[in-house]
């Protein structure tokens, strides 16, 4: 849930004495619990007995059966411990599994254990049979959030519900290594261990979401209401992603389609004070054997979502042209029969956005001014004026599972996107007519074969192939970028071994990719058609260790690869919507990434530790370098042009939980991240400033209002003095701190029926601060002060 601020301290810290803050406030912990793992579960335990004069040892070839459900069917595995007692039951799914040992001469012993969330390592002693003559059940109510190799955090849909604000970046924002660049509350970006932009991949529903991720304002066109589950993996992916993923992976679920069961739903509301937003949503699931012509059921699912709001507001003025409105819908179809499953998605997302009319200034005087002194209270309104941007995307995804013998599974997916994105001028001659200044349409076709097979001597794993088309569109008056074919192919392979407490995990990847950029010609402006082909390989090994129950360490080092963007090699004029000046580089070349991180997480009854340091270098870095402003006739704009340089980036991520007596929790997260030009030793831009979170939450339950909540929490961020030398803008680094407060319950009973409701208000002091990573920040203030309201009604 979003964590709230207090004013930062007067005396600014070294790094040194930064990490040290972090470890030491890291044990005042978010209410709501965030890490989970998605994926498969080991189990590893011990069977014993008791033994004349004390002590216990391994009871040999015990009978060790793990039972769960699955889409409400039953499913077992059996095994058996060696000559010390010891077993491993491996792949289990992320849910709760009921162990049954027997030996001979021992009474049957019942144990449920909880893979929700963790690896577990367990204990289980046997009583004669003489003297127990019926089953003992054990139950674990442990939760241990844990990944074994890779560092994950996920929030399932019951955490989305809580912390849901009005952007998906805004769900995500108080994770371990997670940042936003903003721009205004209907843009944010998400930066993960300093990275962002094409070096965070966002997987939507199974394929690689393609909508000009490259612009930095250009913030994932998904409706936050129709993820189900969204998980963050931090530091290179490209094993199984695709290059690209440099700094990580934003994967958002969505929910399957219903195998059966009655029709279900909810319709939700959220409303925020600042802004005036208002948003709807409604979804409805069921299942069906009423399809002429099909035999068996079929599953579906349907949601509706739209959202308005107005200029939003800062302590002291309204921030001109931030409206935005926004609907979105989706439809899924599915069916599963004993070959395996396939579904059919649809969604649309739309939106219609105003961009800061500060940020767009008609000569250079006007904007210097608006640079140095802080704009005139331009009042609420709804209407979206110029500058203003339109964008649509279109998602269609046909996957199918087929469950192949001795438990393989082979993936089949379909993807097509259609991304259409307008932008309107206040400036020059566009202003009064209907016409884009800039204008792209970006088509993706993508075909992913995936097969999963079951341990094979140890090993479990992926291989797979992926093949994907993309053509891209440059219209309208203005120029940008020139269109281009990019057409991209892959092998991979991800396979991991589990021996024993050790978990290995190494894999591999191969990508071809050749672009084409169209030419463009036109006054003051050349574009030549260019080819260009890269390819490259990427790689990964880790282990990890389950030291003791509750308590994993683990290592991986890793290779990744990117080749530069088409805006990085061929931008040539205004980026309306960072309203700023690029210039592309044609002489750059491919960024390789090479890393190491290791992670410490312990996970007991009353304490949850996660703590990872990492270390990514990267050659060939590129990154955007200001220049003088540039004057056209769209106006003045700060102006930038692309670089590379060799790079190193450093940081350390932290999160603790302690569950406190009487329901009480404290959680607190931190991130430091440093990056460094490896060859002058400068920092490099646009770096997120350390930060550490910090909430406290009661929980309780009464008949009528179902299960409460209260709490309230910090944010404190540090002063970002790491900016390079020279600059040829002001750029607000001023630490700052906000507080927020948040109540809620679930289960509420209102006429009968259930009702989900939470209350929270974010800067609560209304403080005047700038992030160091909102692109508005040499113009306005960040957004003051904000009540939001989350209903949720389940049917």
């Amino acid at each position: 849930m979003p964590a709230a601020r207090l004013p930062a301290p007067a005396r600014r810290a070294t790094p040194a004495q930064a990490v040290i803050l972090l470890l030491l406030l890291a044990t005042l912990p978010a209410p709501t619990r965030v890490w989970a793992q998605g994926g498969v579960r080991q189990l590893h335990g011990v069977v014993q007995r008791a033994v004349p004069g004390g002590g216990f040892e391994g009871v040999d070839d015990a009978e060790v059966t793990a039972e769960w459900r699955v889409n409400g069917a039953e499913k077992r595995q059996v095994t058996r411990a060696d000559e010390r007692g010891r077993f491993t039951v491996r792949d289990l799914p992320v849910t709760t599994v009921r162990l049954t040992v027997r030996a001979l001469g021992y009474a049957p012993t019942v144990r449920t254990v909880t893979l929700a969330e963790a690896d577990r390592l367990v204990t289980i002693t046997l009583a004669p049979a003489s003297t127990v003559l019926a089953a003992v059940e054990v139950r674990d109510t442990v939760v241990e959030p844990l990944s074994r190799v890779t560092s994950t955090s996920t929030l399932d849909a019951k955490a989305l519900a809580e912390v849901r604000g009005q952007t998906l970046g805004e769900s995500i924002k108080h994770l371990p290594g997670v940042a936003l660049i903003q721009f205004g509350p209907s843009v944010a970006k998400p930066v993960i261990r300093g990275l962002n932009s094409q070096r965070v991949l966002v997987m939507n529903a199974g394929i690689r979401q393609e909508d000009q991720q490259w612009g930095t304002e250009h913030a994932p066109n998904i409706d936050s209401f129709e993820a189900d589950a969204v998980t963050v993996v931090r530091g290179a992916a490209t094993v199984l992603y695709g290059a690209d993923a440099l700094g990580g992976v934003l994967r958002v679920d969505h929910a399957p389609v219903p195998t059966g069961g009655a029709v279900h739903g909810e319709v939700a509301a959220n409303t925020f004070s600042n802004a005036r937003q208002g948003a709807a949503s409604a979804g409805v699931a069921g299942f069906t054997t009423r399809v002429p012509g099909v035999r068996g059921g079929v599953g579906y699912r349907a949601r509706l979502t739209g959202r308005v709001a107005g200029t939003a507001t800062t302590p002291d003025y309204a921030m001109a042209n931030t409206g935005f409105r926004e609907v979105n819908g989706a439809l899924a179809v599915g069916a599963t029969r004993g070959w395996g499953s396939t579904e059919l998605l649809m969604t649309r997302f739309g939106t219609h956005l105003g961009v800061l009319s500060q940020a767009h200034a008609g000569n250079l005087d006007d904007l210097m001014r608006a640079m140095a002194s802080a704009p005139r209270d331009s009042g609420f309104r709804y209407g979206v004026g110029r500058p203003d941007q339109r964008v649509s995307h279109t998602t269609a995804r046909w996957r199918t599972v087929l469950a192949l013998p001795r438990g393989r599974e082979l993936e089949a997916v379909y993807g097509f996107q259609y991304n259409d994105r307008r932008e309107y001028d206040a400036h020059g001659p566009l202003k009064l007519q209907d016409i884009p200044a800039f204008h792209l349409r970006l088509f993706t076709n993508s075909v992913d074969l995936r097969l999963t097979h079951p341990r094979w001597r140890g090993w479990r794993g992926t291989v797979g192939t992926s093949v994907q088309q993309q053509g891209n569109q440059t219209l309208g008056k203005g120029f940008l970028i020139p269109g281009y074919d990019r057409y991209q192919g892959a092998l991979y392979a991800q396979e991991e071994l589990g021996v024993g407490r050790f978990t290995l995990t190494s894999g591999v990847r191969g990508d071809l990719i050749r672009q084409t950029t169209l030419p463009f010609a036109d006054v003051g402006i050349r574009s030549p058609a260019v080819t260009r082909q890269w390819q490259g390989l990427a790689g990964s090994v880790g282990a990890a260790y389950l030291l003791a129950d509750g308590l994993d360490l683990s290592l991986r080092v890793a290779h990744a690869w990117r080749p530069p963007t088409v805006n990085e090699l061929a931008a040539q004029g205004v980026h309306h919507g960072t309203a700023q000046y690029e210039l592309g580089e044609l002489s750059l070349g491919r960024e390789r990434s090479s890393g190491v991180e290791g992670a410490v997480r312990y996970h007991g009854g009353w304490l949850e530790l996660d703590l990872a340091a990492y270390e990514n270098r990267i050659a060939g870095f590129i990154y955007q370098r200001p220049i003088a402003p540039v004057v056209t006739l769209r106006g003045a704009f700060p102006a930038f042009r692309y670089a590379a340089t060799s790079a190193r980036l450093r940081g350390v991520e932290l999160l603790t939980v302690l569950t406190l007596p009487q329901s009480w929790s404290v959680q607190g997260t931190g991130t430091l991240v440093r990056g460094t030009d490896a060859g002058s030793g400068a920092p490099l831009f646009d770096m997120p400033a350390d930060r550490l979170a910090v909430s406290v939450r009661k929980e309780g339950e009464g008949a009528g209002v179902g299960r409460w909540r209260v709490g309230g929490g910090v944010q404190l961020v540090r002063r970002q003095d790491r900016i390079p030398a020279g600059t040829v803008y002001a750029l607000p680094a001023a630490g700052y701190g906000l507080l927020q407060l948040e109540g809620g319950t679930r289960g509420l009973r209102v006429g009968g029926r259930p009702l989900d409701l939470s209350v929270s208000v974010s800067n609560v002091t209304d403080r005047r601060y700038r992030d160091y990573l909102s692109r508005y920040r040499l113009f306005v203030n960040d957004a003051g002060r904000d009540v939001a309201v989350r209903l949720s009604f389940p049917f």
